[in-house]
This record gives structure tokens, C-alpha cells and sequence, in this order.
């Protein structure tokens, strides 16, 4: 099972889309912001240009218009001074008449030097006063005038033109030093049309409203070419890459800016690749490594999510080994909807927060329905800036096979007192026989020694049988069914076995004998594995030596009671609730222990229909008591 803190590319895994076909939204792309601000850049480029060529076509418009009006005004200043001088009003008014109907005049009018019209093309202008910059009649102003009136149909020309005093003139208007100005012309052009003011400006303005667009069209192509389109196949190779496809490259051809980007990109995603590879080679052996543990394996993160787990505690639990074990881990081993409860269970990822270590049994269920119970060992790892729990399971439905191992590993510990046993009856036999054989070789042994010497033999052979006897019943498996075995019987076999070892530790073992037999319904091999691993356990908790006493006792005709008592170290309080828990182990010797015996213990029991119960004085003594119920009937 992989865990999913790295992705690898499975059948089941989505394929990475294909080259150009995850697009972004055109206007949220590189190439829709280029042709926008191109366009954006032709329509101002192309507003600018018409702005200007129809202000230029205004001002060509109203030059050509003075330039028209001022010849206008030499030709007539003929015809005024002619009458003038002939003092022909009546051909000055007609002057005026026939310029105020020229083709894009309005009205002409002459003035006096005091601003008063005294000729005009249109007779109701006559008498009208205007204000004139010069009202003198020495004014020194004798130059035309031109004045551009706007109004609401658009701007209209007024030209000013002084006539200038001549010496001819000198009779009526004065000398012309003293006087230089006689009166002002003043014309009246119609409105200036809007426009290019030509069809060669309009031309010039399509020509470059064309050399604009085809400056846009050159510029789009350009960068889509060489910008645009490079950009957005990186763009597609980098989310092939970020998919998980890291066979994908760019394969830039160009060697400016973008094609060395492009193979930069390839080198990096080729280092990519390796270093992918390298971690899914790394994650594989891990994943490897954590299913060689026989024992189901957790690794939980601080949100309870699981991060790896063995193919052992897939099994465990009924889960397919091959596929990925991913959620809570409340959720996948109970079943549960939220984190379990803190003051109903021991939840191993918080207490582990507070503790290093912890060990506690929970149930978890299978898929199946079933609960199954397990004990947990859990510590600490902080990897990665967080602190993971790592979990070690085993299923206390082994317990039986657990409790045979333990046996056959107490009658191995026997084995050098078992020897001693047999030892001596087997040096006794042969003293006895070589005795015989001597007497028998000389002739000078009688029927009484002969006799003696055999009996001998035999006794020490019933001895060893009878050791032999002990160490079987401690091997044999345990039955399916409950017998009646004798109480008594079996706690004198025991400490027979452990006598050798006894005397090794310089540990006492003291058995008050009750007066009658004392018989309950259980196994033969079970009852003597509960007092050897109690008085094994007394012995390790005095290592200086000390006594054991065994003590039996009826009560109320049904129940008996056996208590073992010792004087060694004695039990911590803390690990009292915790001593019958399997493989939990805190020897007073310092030596490392499996943690089943008193386990072992209290299923016996359990098993016989009794209970077992313990009682300790740090540094005087510890007391197990064992209650079980006789078996009625048998004497």
C-alpha cells in the first residue's frame, strides 16, 4: 500500500490532458492581452491621427480662407479708393452691395474710424456702431485683421481691413501723418465647413489609418509567433509535468530569450524526473520495508488522517492488502464518524502527545462487523515540521498460541532443574547397580543387599518419572474442555520443578499443606503455567533472595482461594491497572521479559471461572490471589 503523502501514476489515476488542450480564457492570456493592447494602441494611435488630420484639415481651411480674403480685399480697396476720391457714394454703396453677394460672404460693411457704419451690403446695418480696438484718428493700427467668431454652426472669418489715408485723401480726411487710417472694411465670411478640407487629406488619412492597421496586423502575427505561442506550449508542457507526465518536454528549437527558457525548462524537468523517480524508489522500499513487519503498522498525523499503513493491518482489519489505506483512523479500524472519546478510550494519538510511549488495548472493528481486540504500542515522530504517531498492533485473539509459546519457553528456563532432578535419581541407579554387579561378580552379596540395591533403583526411577511427568504436563496443549484437576497436586509439582532454581536465587519456597485434597474444573498443563509464572515472578522481585509462601483456603464449600506471597520489591501503584496487560513488562532484575505471564495468568483463570487480583507494598511484599470456584461432587 503507498501512501497518499506522494502520488504515483496508477490505471486508476486521471491522464494528464493533452498538449494544447486545457486553454485559458482568451482574455486571461498572454495573447489576449497582447491583441488587446494592440488594439487598444490602434485605437488610440487611429483617434489621435483623425483628431489631428481634421484639426490640420481646419486650419488648412481657414488659411486658404484669409489668404482668399485677403486678396479679396486688395482687389476692392481699388474700387473703394476710386469712389472714394470721385466722392461717387452712391458707386461706394454699390461696391459694397456687390461684395456683400460674393460667393461666401455674408455682409461687407465700411466704418469711420469712430466704429459708426456708414456703407454696408445689407442697408439695415447702416447707423450700427462697432466697438473697434482703434476708434482714433491718429490710430497707428493700419494692418488687416483677421477675427475667427465661433458660433453654433461653427467658426466664421471677420476680416478688418483699414483704409489707409493717401496724400490724394488729404483734402477730406487730413494729412496722413496726422490721420493714417480713413475708415475700416469690415467683411463677413460664412461658416467654415468641418472636415480634411480636401480629398488629398482624406487620402493621406486612409493611408495611414491602412499603415496603422497593417502595423497592428504585423505586430499580432509577430508576437503570437515568436511570443505568444511558445509561451503557451511551456504553458501546456508545465501542466502535463504538474499532472504527473515527466516524459513531456518543450523541445525549444529558437535560440533567443524564449528558446533558451524553453531549454532551461527541459533541463529542470528532466532533474524533475530523476528526482521523482528516485523518491518513488525511496517510497516503494519504505512501503517494502513497513510490509516485511509481521505486526500490523500505523502511521497516523496529528489530524488522525492515515499517512502509511502495512499490508499486515489491512489484513487485520479486512481490507484489501493492494489498495491504498487512506482516511481517519478512527474512521477505518472503528468505523467511527469523529475521534474517539477521550474519557471512554485511550486514544493513542493524543496520549502519545503528552507521553513518548504508550501502550493501551482498544477494539477495532472488522469489516466484517466483527471487534476485534488488539494491544497498541505507540510513540511519537516528528517528521516534516508535524509529530506523526506511529502505531504497533497485535491481535489479543493470539493469546492462546502466545500462552503455548510461553509455556514451552518456561519448561526451556526448567530445563537446568529438570536436569538436576533426574541427575541425581539416574548417579543413585548407577551407584546401585555398579554395587550389584560387584557383588554378583564376587559371589559375596546376599538376597538381602541384592534386594535392597533394586529397590533403591526403582525408587529413583519413579523419581525420574515422576520429573518427567511434571515437564509433560507442562507441554501439553490445552484441552477444549474442563476437567477436574487436583489444587494441591499440581502446586507440589510446581514447586518441585522450580526447586533447583530456588535454591540458585536463594529464594525459600514455603507450601502449607491444606488437610484434604482440593479439586476445580480446568487443565491439568494451564493450572501449573499459573503457578510456575507467579512464582517466577516472585523470584525476579527478589533479587537479594527472600521467601515465597503459598497459602490455600476453602470458603463457603464452593470457592477456593490461593495466595502467593512474596518479599520483594513490591508494584508501583501507576502499574498496577496495567500488569495483567499483555506483553507489558517491568521486571525488578532489569532483565527484558515478553510481558505474558501474568497475561497468560488471567486468561486461565478467566477461562476456569474464577478471578485473580493483586496487592502491593513498594518494598515489602506482593500478594496475587487467586479465587476459583471447587468442582462439587469429587473427593
Amino acid at each position: 500500500m503507498i501512501p497518499h503523502t506522494i502520488a504515483m501514476k496508477t490505471e486508476t489515476e486521471p491522464k494528464p490532458p493533452p498538449l494544447g488542450g486545457s486553454r485559458t480564457p482568451f482574455l486571461h492570456s498572454i495573447t489576449g492581452r497582447l491583441v488587446a493592447g494592440v488594439v487598444a494602441a490602434l485605437v488610440v494611435s487611429g483617434g489621435l491621427l483623425v483628431t489631428m488630420a481634421l484639426w490640420l484639415g481646419q486650419q488648412s481651411v481657414k488659411a486658404e480662407q484669409e489668404q482668399a480674403a485677403a486678396r479679396l480685399v486688395q482687389v476692392f480697396e481699388a474700387s473703394l479708393h476710386t469712389s472714394m476720391l470721385q466722392r461717387d457714394l452712391p458707386s461706394l454703396q454699390r461696391t459694397l452691395e456687390v461684395l456683400g453677394q460674393a460667393p461666401g460672404i455674408t455682409q461687407a460693411r465700411l466704418l469711420n474710424v469712430q466704429g459708426d457704419v456708414r456703407f454696408a451690403s445689407h442697408p439695415a446695418a447702416l447707423g450700427e456702431r462697432i466697438p473697434l480696438a482703434c476708434q482714433k484718428p491718429d490710430c497707428a493700427d493700419a494692418t488687416l485683421q483677421n477675427h475667427w467668431i465661433n458660433t453654433p454652426q461653427g467658426a466664421a472669418l471677420q476680416v478688418r481691413y483699414p483704409i489707409l489715408n493717401r496724400s490724394q485723401c488729404a483734402q477730406c480726411h487730413g494729412e496722413p501723418n496726422a490721420h493714417p487710417i480713413n475708415g475700416i472694411l469690415m467683411i463677413d465670411f460664412g461658416v467654415v465647413p468641418t472636415g480634411l478640407g480636401g480629398s488629398r487629406q482624406a487620402l493621406l488619412l486612409g493611408l495611414g489609418l491602412a499603415a496603422l492597421l497593417l502595423f497592428g496586423a504585423i505586430m499580432t502575427w509577430t508576437m503570437r509567433r515568436f511570443v505568444t505561442q511558445p509561451l503557451q506550449h511551456m504553458a501546456d508542457v508545465s501542466q502535463r509535468l504538474a499532472a504527473g507526465d515527466f516524459d513531456v518536454r518543450v523541445l525549444a528549437s529558437s535560440d533567443d530569450e524564449i528558446g533558451r527558457v524553453g531549454q532551461q525548462f527541459d533541463a529542470m524537468a528532466d532533474h524533475v524526473a530523476q528526482t521523482v523517480a528516485r523518491l518513488l524508489k525511496q517510497q516503494q522500499f519504505l512501503q517494502d520495508l513497513v510490509n516485511a513487519v509481521p505486526d500490523p503498522l500505523l502511521v497516523i498525523g496529528p489530524d488522525w488522517q492515515i499517512r502509511l499503513a502495512n499490508t499486515a493491518y489491512a489484513r487485520l482489519i479486512g481490507h484489501d492488502p493492494q489498495t491504498p489505506l487512506r482516511g481517519c483512523c478512527y474512521k477505518v479500524g472503528r468505523g467511527a464518524n469523529e475521534p474517539c472519546p477521550s474519557t471512554l478510550l485511550t486514544c493513542p494519538v493524543l496520549q502519545a502527545r503528552e507521553n513518548q510511549t504508550l501502550r493501551t488495548v482498544m477494539e477495532l472493528r472488522h469489516r466484517d462487523g466483527s471487534n476485534l481486540p488488539v494491544e497498541i504500542d505507540a510513540a511519537q515522530l516528528s517528521f516534516n515540521g508535524e509529530m506523526l504517531t506511529v502505531e504497533i498492533l497485535r491481535p489479543l485473539n493470539e493469546a492462546i498460541r502466545y500462552s503455548q509459546e510461553h509455556r514451552l519457553s518456561t519448561i526451556g528456563l526448567l530445563a537446568n532443574g529438570v536436569a538436576h532432578e533426574i541427575h541425581n535419581p539416574l548417579a543413585s541407579i548407577r551407584l546401585a547397580l555398579q554395587a550389584s554387579l560387584r557383588g554378583l561378580a564376587k559371589g559375596d552379596i546376599d538376597t538381602d543387599e541384592l534386594v535392597h540395591y533394586l529397590q533403591l533403583v526403582d525408587s529413583q526411577i519413579d523419581r525420574c518419572v515422576a520429573t518427567t511427568q511434571r515437564l509433560m504436563q507442562m507441554s501439553h496443549p490445552p484441552s477444549d474442555s474442563l476437567v477436574p484437576v487436583e489444587v494441591v497436586a499440581a502446586i507440589d509439582d510446581t514447586v518441585a520443578l522450580l526447586g533447583e532454581e530456588a535454591r540458585m536465587r536463594q529464594v525459600s519456597i514455603r507450601f502449607e499443606h491444606p488437610d484434604q485434597a482440593i479439586w476445580i474444573q480446568g487443565d491439568n498443563a494451564e493450572l501449573r503455567q499459573v503457578f510456575v509464572n507467579l512464582l517466577h515472578n516472585a523470584m525476579h522481585a527478589m533479587t537479594q533472595g527472600g521467601e515465597v509462601r503459598i497459602e490455600v483456603e476453602t470458603r463457603n464449600a464452593s470457592m477456593v482461594l490461593i495466595r502467593v506471597i512474596d518479599t520483594g520489591v513490591g508494584i508501583p501503584p501507576e502499574n498496577i491497572s496495567r500488569i495483567f496487560l499483555p506483553f507489558f513488562s517491568r521486571r525488578a532484575d532489569g532483565q527484558a521479559g515478553m510481558g505474558l505471564g501474568l497475561a497468560v495468568c488471567k486468561s486461565i483463570v478467566d477461562r476456569c471461572g474464577g478471578t485473580i487480583a493483586v496487592a502491593s507494598e513498594m518494598s515489602k511484599n506482593t500478594v496475587f490471589t487467586i479465587t476459583l470456584p471447587l468442582a462439587l461432587g469429587i473427593s
